[in-house]
């Protein structure tokens, strides 16, 4: 039995199951960002440039720490063959660090703000990127990696289901996100930490372990260097920017206005859960139409009609008595969309990431998950703070109930029409990657290869107690191969 089938038969229900389990108190908490600039602004008083500051920051701060997390994961990875203490230290951290940005008491500050939404997404990406690149590494096969990652999909909406009903629950009065809602959100997540990661721990595979096929030393200059030349990567990453960018420039209002200038903020959570259930509902016939027409062109399908769902936002915002329905419309459209997207995407990253482990034959997998979070968390980081700062110059002010006319083209502006440039690029740039699952099956068998080959070599050293030849020239003219030979 070869490498291949080793890992292929570790793929079990219950692996992707266990797996994805400890996804579900991460994204309860995780889902407060789409409402912690409105949260902040409504309730405790900060001004929206302040919040649009402290967004700027923490942009910045995600481009430190998001490569370092990457790298140390993969140096980790290379020497013990797992990333668990990764994904348990940044879980459990995240729990202290949610309380106090989500339940700060009176008298807030920008610092305190600051300080406690840097530690928070610190302890997020801690969890998040040596978890994401597990996944793809619990199976090297392509099309079952699609089934990892649609577990971890149905976990993620199991937690943004669960911080969408916390308002509507009896014991709690009203349906709209407010501080006491967050405080409830944090004990629960709690709750479900402990056991969803004892379960992980105990049931879910490592996971692939090919050690590093180059003598080289590895240092994070060289990483970075490596993950810039490979093309596949770049056009993926930029592909993830704009998407994320359209998605953040609507994200960073859509609180504010429903609540502030449609006057529809009762209706928030409904929206969101009507989202999450379709989502849900979505993930299996994702799976399906990716096995069909493969990740590339789903994603580009996905993005296509995402831009269609944009364009109904401008009717929307008219503020007429279509505009609850319109928004139910595009919460469902995007739903679909989102669940394809989330699903192709991190299964298309994973197979890059072996695509540059051929190339350069050193295993850099969470530095280019830690790649895709970066993008993501400043994306959305600075289109959030971005959206904020444009609308408040054509006059919007979320603390007011009468807006001015202008305000309309503002929010337009950053709901709908930055939102489709943004994706008709992105679709651009999807087009240029040629990652294909039948492509990826060659990387797979040649990375096999390489290991196989590598154990043989050591086991014959250790044997003759010889040591292996430093530049073995079968080993290096099988790295040297790349995917588009036949």
């Amino acid at each position: 039995m070869n490498v291949s089938d080793i890992q292929q038969d570790r793929m079990t229900p219950l692996a992707g199951v266990a797996y994805a389990l400890p996804v579900i108190p991460v994204l309860i908490l995780m889902s407060t960002n789409n409402v912690l600039s409105g949260l902040y602004a409504t309730h405790y008083g900060l001004a929206l440039t302040s919040i649009s500051m402290v967004m700027l920051i923490a942009g910045l701060f995600d481009a430190v720490t998001d490569p370092t997390i990457g790298y140390l994961s993969d140096r980790y990875h290379a020497r013990t063959g797992s990333r668990r203490p990764f994904v348990v230290a940044g879980a459990v951290l995240l729990m202290p660090c949610a309380w106090f940005l989500l339940n700060p008491g009176q008298g807030v500050t920008v610092v305190y703000f600051l300080v406690w939404y840097l530690l928070f997404y610190l302890a997020m990406t801690l969890f998040q990127i040596p978890h994401l690149t597990w996944g793809g590494e619990i199976t090297p096969v392509s099309e079952q990696k699609n089934r990892v990652y649609a577990y971890r999909n149905y976990a993620a909406y199991m937690g943004m289901i669960i911080f969408t009903l916390i308002p509507i629950l009896p014991f709690y009065e009203g349906t709209k996100i407010t501080p006491e809602a967050m405080r409830y959100l944090v004990i629960v997540a709690a709750l479900l930490l402990l056991p969803t990661l004892a379960i992980m721990l105990c049931h879910a595979p490592v996971g692939a372990h090919r050690r590093d096929k180059t003598s080289e030393p590895e240092n994070p200059f060289r990483a970075l260097m490596a993950m810039l030349h490979n093309k596949q990567a770049m056009w993926n990453v930029g592909a993830i920017l704009l998407h994320s960018l359209a998605a953040a420039f609507y994200l960073g209002l859509a609180f504010m206005v429903l609540e502030s200038f449609l006057g529809l903020g009762q209706y928030y959570v409904y929206l969101v859960l009507f989202h999450l259930v379709v989502a849900t509902l979505a993930i299996k016939p994702s799976v399906w139409i990716i096995g069909r027409i493969g990740k590339i062109k789903s994603s580009i399908l996905a993005y296509a009609v995402s831009i269609a769902a944009s364009a109904l936002l401008m009717v929307a915002l008219l503020n007429n008595v279509y505009s609850l329905a319109l928004f139910f419309v595009y919460y469902g459209v995007w739903a679909i969309t989102s669940a394809l997207v989330n699903v192709a995407l991190f299964s298309l990253l994973s197979d890059i990431s072996d695509y540059g482990t051929l190339k350069s034959g050193v295993d850099r997998s969470a530095s280019y998950f830690s790649i895709w979070s970066l993008s993501n968390k400043t994306c959305m980081a600075l289109g959030i703070a971005a959206s904020i700062a444009i609308a408040s110059w054509f006059g919007f002010d979320p603390k007011v109930n009468t807006q001015l006319p202008q305000v309309y083209w503002g929010l337009a502006l950053c709901m709908s029409i930055l939102p489709i440039v943004f994706n008709l690029i992105a679709i651009f740039c999807l087009s240029k990657i040629s990652i294909t699952s039948r492509r990826h099956d060659v990387i797979r068998r040649r990375l096999d290869a390489l290991a196989a080959r590598a154990s043989q070599t050591r086991a014959d050293a250790s044997s003759s107690n010889t040591a292996p030849k430093k530049n073995d020239p079968a080993l290096r003219s099988l790295r040297l191969q790349t995917v588009h030979d036949k």
